[in-house]
């Protein structure tokens, strides 16, 4: 008989479907890679959304140069320099070093008497200017200089080395060696600061980033050593360690997978037969998800298509029963078992719906990926696959499969199911006796980097006195100038704190950009032109410089008189804007400004709070709508994973309610429904008690992979709890059963060596599953021994 499927039905349809999935995600097709798209940003009390790696401070790289002399570090810290400025992946870079001709430099001299915090009357005095005189006079006889010999003549006072000071300690800055560079304590490291022109969390621009990076130092290596850090740094390191785990593992399992089938079928179609399911599930997921979110998260493909792993079990069973199969063949054989294959799936689905719909964004996507992918992957198995095989195997079936089944598998002995009930009610008391519960609340325990990464990463932040950013202070107010007015006014308390040792040093915007208020203030502070003209011939007196030598200081002075104050919005770009961008920002949700104060070193957290209690701001003037709250990053995160957790589990509880009804409606088997649903609760319970024995705390990727062990018990148990005709039919069950269990243990046992802990705690986590859901499956799910088979002639 020709072979007729390109007529067919099904498989035209399935055609249709896979080319408009294709063309879906060919044209509208957008793949997600940031941590921040698939779980919600933390957010305050007050509902303000924290970004403290994607936003601003996220674009930061620390750089470190080791090795060699001090002079060598020095000189490749300016080749780095002078070969990324103009680089379109950069958008500043700075060592330290005061170099005249820069445009930033020149801008933060023309406006540094309204910058600077020393500027008061008293900085103008004769005795203080002749100080100053007596400074500059030693850089000009100095090998390595505070000041360049170019600028003593316009900044005698030094008001750029204060600014500049200011300006590291907000951005970034160490200490100077004698070559000008910036060098850690030790003084055995050059260090920078470059700020990165992509958005922390476009990992693609910080990879392009990294590059340019690597190559300009090649360049220049000398026998030196780079090191870099940085929170984009850490993730697109991350992202690279998981592609890597997850390029080689899927290669291994394919492998793996192959060879069991191989072995199993002893025919090389059920290979490439058992993945058309499979693949069309994950096509039709990822297509769905885009049409609905608009984008696909890379987290929630990879989560999806793990979880999408139960899929490969239809094609499994319907190899598994088909000898001898019926009048019409394999088409009889999968009409046949799609009551079982349609009850499990359509279970996950419904697990699945409820998770969609979740307010978390990634967990939707995850949801709605595996539902769809499920129900396509039973539909492409019962009505496409059987066509798409070769006419032989259509008519014949697939040669039946060679693994030894163990009788207990199908009489299980009463005693087998008595040890597995006690081993259940041990496991609950392991799990109600466990006070905490081993929840995993940091996500940072999960994350792929090595700690010595981490580690780097702390030392040049401490290196740079750039401080941690677990503790810091919101501010939110109308405008930037009344939040820069709010700063200035917690300042004396903030110093107390560091003075009382609660905490060891703060920044925040004021320090590089005072409010509008306190720079006339400091204008006010500048002497009229005649004034400072007659103390400075005083100062100047007998200490050798020249008579016109500081004529462009006196011409600066009288131009800043009459500057108008400096705002956000007409700072240009550089280091100043860079700075305080990271501290000073509109928030474009509520319409409001947000001012962050980082506080290093909090030793009492609740001290700082209490703080805020005795000093509202809104009982000062012009600040009554001016609001401060003290932000603990850490706890802020650690919140988020909580509420995903509760979101999970009660979706989880939700969906064994839901599945339970189904199985009442589906099978209008009370007896039956109660045996699947007590498997798949046995299973949970003995997997959850396994890992707390183990030591495991339980994470969200674990409850992601016990998601995922519910729809593979429910598989096991809606095929071992059928009423079935004869005791080969019972072996055909048992046989598919076990090779899909044995699938499913191969893959994951695979990805529980993972380096990876993400990795290795959902591998561990199914294996276990898997073994604990096919025993409970098949001593639990099968009906009674006397009730188990239909006769023949029935």
């Amino acid at each position: 008989m020709p072979n007729r499927f390109p007529l067919s039905p099904g498989p035209a349809l399935w055609l249709i479907g896979l080319l408009v999935a294709a063309s879906i995600l060919l044209w509208r097709g957008e793949l997600v890679t940031d941590l921040q798209g698939f779980t919600p940003e933390p957010v305050t009390e007050t509902g303000v959304a924290l970004d403290p790696g994607g936003g601003p401070a996220g674009q930061i790289l620390l750089l470190g140069l080791e090795g060699g002399n001090s002079q060598a570090r020095a000189d490749a810290s300016d080749h780095l320099v002078q070969a990324l400025r103009d680089h379109p992946a950069v958008a500043e870079i700075r060592n330290g070093r005061l170099d005249p001709d820069d445009p930033a430099l020149d801008f933060l001299l023309e406006h540094r008497y309204l910058l600077s915090p020393e500027v008061t009357p008293e900085r103008f005095s004769v005795d203080t200017l002749r100080d100053q005189l007596e400074e500059r006079r030693e850089d000009l006889g100095s090998a390595a200089p505070l000041m360049p010999r170019e600028l003593i003549g316009r900044d005698p006072t030094g008001e750029s080395l204060v600014v500049l000071e200011q300006l590291g300690q907000a951005g970034g800055g160490g200490e100077r060696d004698r070559h000008g560079v910036w060098v850690d304590p030790e003084r055995e490291r050059a260090l920078l600061v470059l700020h990165s022109a992509a958005e922390g969390m476009d990992l693609d621009g910080q990879e392009a980033l990294l590059k340019a990076l690597d190559e300009a130092f090649a360049e220049y290596a000398d026998d030196l050593g780079l090191l870099v850090a940085g929170p984009a740094v850490i993730a697109v390191e991350a992202r690279g360690r998981i592609r890597g785990e997850i390029t080689a593992f899927s290669l291994a399992a394919s492998l793996a997978l192959a060879t069991l089938l191989l072995v199993v079928f002893r025919h090389p179609h059920p290979v490439w037969l058992a993945a058309v399911p499979l693949a069309t599930g994950i096509l039709s997921g990822a297509a769905v998800v885009t049409m609905v979110f608009g984008h696909l998260h890379g987290i929630a493909l990879a989560f999806g298509i793990t979880v999408l792993g139960i899929a490969l079990d239809y094609p499994l069973h319907l190899f598994a029963h088909s000898r001898p199969p019926p009048r019409d063949g394999m088409r009889g054989v999968a009409r046949e078992l799609w009551p079982a294959i349609g009850l499990g799936a359509g279970s996950t689905v419904l697990v699945y719906a409820l998770m969609a719909i979740t307010g978390f964004s990634g967990m939707a996507q995850l949801g709605l990926f595996v539902l769809t992918g499920v129900g396509v992957a039973a539909i492409t198995t019962r009505w496409v696959l059987p066509r798409l095989m070769p006419q032989a195997l259509q008519r014949d079936g697939v040669p039946p499969a060679r693994l030894p089944v163990p009788a207990a598998l199908t009489q299980p002995p009463v005693a087998a199911r008595w040890i597995l009930a006690a081993s259940v009610l041990g496991a609950l008391v392991v799990i109600a006796s466990t006070d905490p519960f081993p929840w995993e609340g940091n996500l940072g325990a999960l994350h792929p980097v090595p700690q010595e990464h981490i580690d780097r990463d702390r030392e040049l932040r401490h290196a740079l006195g750039l401080p941690d950013i677990r503790h810091a202070l919101l501010i939110t107010a109308p405008d930037p100038e009344r939040a820069l007015q709010a700063i200035e006014a917690l300042n004396p308390g903030l110093e107390d704190l560091r003075d009382q040792g609660t905490l060891t040093d703060y920044d925040h915007a004021a320090q590089v950009l005072p409010s509008q208020t306190l720079q006339r203030i400091r204008q006010e502070a500048l002497p009229a032109a005649d004034t400072l003209r007659a103390r400075l011939d005083t100062a100047v007196d007998g200490l050798g410089f020249r008579a016109d030598a500081f004529e462009p200081f006196l011409e600066d002075v009288a131009r800043t008189r009459d500057l108008e104050p400096l705002t956000p919005e007409t700072l240009p770009e550089g280091p100043l804007r860079q700075t305080t961008g990271t501290l000073l920002m509109p928030d474009v949700d509520r319409g409001d400004w947000l001012a962050w104060v980082r506080l290093s070193g909090v030793e009492d957290a609740t001290a700082v709070r209490q703080w805020l209690q005795r000093e509202p701001l809104a009982d000062l003037p012009g600040l009554a709508d001016v609001g401060v709250q003290h932000v603990d990053f850490l706890r802020a995160s650690e919140d988020l994973v909580s509420g995903f957790r509760d979101q999970a589990l009660e979706r989880l509880a939700l969906g064994v309610v839901a599945v339970a009804l189904l199985l009442l409606l589906v099978t209008r088997a009370p007896g039956r429904s109660l045996r699947i649903l007590t498997a798949v609760g046995s299973g949970l319970v003995l997997t959850v008690a396994a890992l707390i024995l183990l030591g495991v705390s339980l994470s969200l990727f674990h409850l992601i992979a016990l998601l995922l062990i519910v729809g593979l018990c429910l598989d096991y148990a809606v095929f071992f709890s059928r009423p079935l005709r004869d005791l080969q039919a019972r072996q055909d069950t048992a046989t598919s059963v076990s090779i899909c269990a044995l699938s499913t243990v191969a893959v994951f046992g695979l990805l529980a060596l993972s380096s990876l802990p993400v990795l290795r705690a959902m591998g561990l986590t199914v294996v276990l599953g898997v073994v604990f859901s096919f025993l409970a499956a098949a001593l639990l799910a099968q009906p009674p021994q006397s009730r188990r088979t239909v006769p023949a002639n029935h």
